[in-house]
């Protein structure tokens, strides 16, 4: 019982720090900057051009909020989850495990949403870095409060780890 609330609780502290970290990492990223400010301004026109042309704004809203929800999700609560999963089920208790899994874990999430062909340029470089950072860090954060318990039950923790 214990280990699963200390699961949970890694996880709800995981996910915050995870999107805080995004947040801060993200304005400290100039591209990632110009990035948000030409999505915010085109995302601005096209609501306005969706509300006077199109089915009305419940349904613009409604997709906006979705397709936000559905991303945050993918690159800020599945990479903790699915490393926790995996290392509670693996008995993994290495902080290397659970930062560098779910820093790989978001990269590859953010990977597979590309467009095949599509050659990387530095500004991908360095957002795909900020989001391995992004899951690096939320798993250190779920680590610290979850992953060294998520060991054997049997044995005693390894010194160190």
């Amino acid at each position: 019982m214990r280990r699963l609330f200390l699961g949970v609780l890694g996880l709800v502290l995981a996910i915050p720090a995870g999107a805080l970290f995004l947040i801060i990492g993200g304005l400290a990223v100039p591209e990632v900057r110009e990035l948000a400010s030409d999505l915010t301004l085109a995302g601005v026109f096209a609501f306005f051009d969706a509300v006077l042309n199109g089915p009305g704004p419940d349904t613009v809203w409604a997709v906006a909020a979705g397709a936000f929800w559905a991303l945050a999700t993918a690159l800020l609560v599945l990479p903790p989850i699915m490393v926790a999963i995996i290392g509670a089920v693996a008995g993994l208790r290495s902080y290397v495990w659970y930062a560098g899994g779910g820093g790989l874990l978001a990269v590859a999430i953010a990977w597979l949403g590309r467009a095949p062909g599509e050659v990387l340029d530095p500004s991908d470089t360095k957002l795909l870095s900020l989001l391995f950072l992004t899951g690096a860090v939320s798993g250190f954060v779920y680590w610290a409060v979850a992953g060294r318990e998520m060991g054997s039950v049997s044995g005693p923790a390894p010194a160190g780890a």
